[in-house]
């Protein structure tokens, strides 16, 4: 299949069931034959319309009846023409028409229609007038930038029209690729100049001190043979046992927590590893982490992360925290509660986070993300620390959880974060004490933690 068939059968799963878009994506690259570049292709496609949805279908409503009902699978390819036009600058337009038309050629009527519109858009983009920032700003976010209109209501309310627009158009781009090294393996420095040495542009990460940030490679790009080099190189790196990709925001969890070189740390909601992984490393061989996840399928997942690092220090156990004993907790120095949440601060990465969760989803996260803490509070021991940490900005899961939790839990006190993470700017810290970083303020995805300890 060529990779524009493949990409539509990618939305069209995603637009019948309630799968996330990387394992639709992977799922179809290990059953279809593609090589490196029509992967990147498929994967631009997919990634690039689910993000520009809604302001894909706002600008082909100009150019169709809205009494004219479209199926899934005429949907799918008049958003992958639109975004091809719209947003993939290396193609022609007449190429990008052409091609989509052809995913519809079976029915000739259907792709005479395609083809007009596409070309509709194609003249008459340039004229198109969205709602007014000014009257009408949560309209003109929701269309011009793709957000769902509840979501971006809810942040203008909550944090001011500048800060959304900042926000939203941050994490509308594709964010580069992190990668947490093992500094008791490897040296930061050296590395980045291997990386160099095989033609990858690495930079040091702005604050973890084991992040190195790798920019995405262009996805049309004209040398073959260079991309192939860079893409089977890039593969290699990836496998080490001294590399791991993951966010800097994330790393900075895990230095938040470890600040006082804790020796059995409890990782609550481990899976798939990362900051287990990462907390299991800064202890080393003197120390242990216990994860816990709900299901054993995460935890296998967890335990492959770890050996495929070299990491043998992690013991892991199946319970549900919400409602387990979690006696066991007592023993620990640390306890970390990465909570399921929303996760609205990793849109530059899952695009499809924004379509997939609702207000009222969102309360019942609170009450899970809650019930954690509640849990697992009750058994830290005195002078023992624990970590709540989200991958998201909504105040409601962040804030508001930790607040809920002390006005019931006094025995716990704020660490301050600015305190333990000393290379963060300022802005990255709140005024309670919290960690919480942005996209548009530091490059990096959105998240937030909290450093309490019991007294």
């Amino acid at each position: 299949m060529n990779p524009r068939e493949v990409a539509l059968t990618c939305l069209i799963q995603l637009s019948k069931e309630d799968v996330s878009i990387s394992s639709v994506v992977d799922d179809a690259f290990n059953r279809y034959t593609l090589n490196s570049r029509d992967r990147r292709f498929v994967n631009a496609l997919v990634y690039g319309v689910i993000r520009w949805k809604q302001q894909l279908d706002w600008v082909l409503g100009q150019f169709v009846n809205p009494n004219f009902r479209l199926d899934s699978k005429h949907r799918a390819i008049l958003r992958l023409g639109a975004f091809q036009l719209l947003h993939l600058d290396g193609i022609p337009p007449h190429a990008a028409i052409y091609e989509t038309v052809q995913l519809a050629k079976k029915n000739r009527k259907t792709a005479g229609f395609i083809n007009a519109v596409l070309r509709s858009v194609q003249r008459k983009e340039a004229e198109l007038v969205y709602p007014s920032l000014d009257t009408h700003p949560v309209d003109h976010i929701a269309y011009s930038m793709s957000y769902p209109k509840w979501l971006v209501k809810s942040w203008i309310q909550s944090r001011g029209l500048p800060w959304t627009l900042a926000f939203c158009e941050a994490s509308n781009n594709i964010a580069p690729l992190t990668l947490r090294i093992d500094i008791n393996k490897t040296d930061r420095d050296e590395f980045c100049e291997y990386l160099r040495s095989i033609g990858l542009s690495p930079k040091v990460a702005r604050f973890a001190p084991d992040g190195i940030v790798l920019e995405n490679m262009a996805i049309l790009d004209k040398d073959k043979e260079t991309t192939l080099d860079k893409e089977n190189n890039l593969k290699d790196i990836i496998a080490r046992d001294d590399v791991y990709v993951q966010d800097e925001s994330a790393m900075l969890v895990t230095y938040l927590l470890m600040k006082d070189a804790p020796k059995l740390v409890v990782d609550l909601c481990a899976a798939p590893g990362g900051k287990t992984s990462h907390i299991a490393s800064m202890i080393g061989n003197t120390g242990k982490v216990i994860a816990v996840d709900i299901t054993e399928k995460k935890l296998a997942l967890l335990r492959e992360n770890c050996s495929r690092l070299g990491v043998k220090n992690v013991e892991t156990l199946t319970i549900n925290a919400t409602i387990a004993d979690l006696s066991f907790v007592k023993a620990a120095d640390a306890v970390l509660i990465d909570v399921p949440c929303s996760g609205f601060g990793t849109l530059r990465r899952h695009p499809d986070v924004r379509w997939n969760k609702t207000a009222k989803q969102l309360i019942a996260l609170n009450d899970l993300q809650y019930k954690l803490l509640k849990n697992a509070a009750k058994h830290i021991k005195s002078g023992g620390i624990l970590v709540y940490s989200t991958c998201t900005v909504e105040q409601a899961e962040n804030q508001g959880i930790v607040s809920r939790f002390l006005k019931n839990f006094p025995m716990f006190i704020v660490e301050n974060a600015g305190d333990c993470l000393p290379e963060i700017p300022n802005n990255a810290i709140t005024p309670e004490g919290y960690l919480q970083t942005f996209p548009h303020e530091h490059g990096i995805d959105g998240a937030f933690a909290a450093r309490l300890r019991r007294i």
